[in-house]
């Protein structure tokens, strides 16, 4: 008898919190979506701090958003050469863990 008395009290409570709970609005979703994703884009379900970049589509990459290209990133710099240059001053050359062909520059 107890126990139905509990529960008797407990829903009317669990009734009030369920009906302040209201799915978000088109209008604060969007501004979810700006919030969390400045730059453009749409969050990556499951990769926590991620946006697809793309506007809501999809280009290149994979999937899940993954390492798609950040577009611009390299505006204005160089083509790559694809060998290797003499490391700057204040740095050593080491080869590369796992490489026979790749050389790091690093502090020292």
């Amino acid at each position: 008898m107890a126990l139905l008395l509990t529960l008797g009290l407990l829903l009317p409570g669990l009734e009030a919190a369920a009906a302040e709970y209201r799915r978000p609005s088109a209008a604060q979703l969007q501004e979810l979506r700006r919030w969390l994703c400045p730059n453009g884009g749409t969050p990556v379900r499951g990769a926590p701090g991620r946006c697809d970049g793309a506007g809501g589509r999809r280009g290149g990459g994979s999937a899940s958003g993954f390492g798609s290209p950040a577009p611009g990133w390299d505006r204005g710099l160089p083509a790559a050469s694809r060998a290797q240059t003499q490391c700057p001053e204040g740095t050593r050359p080491v080869l590369a863990r796992g490489h026979e062909d790749v050389t790091r520059c690093l502090p020292g």
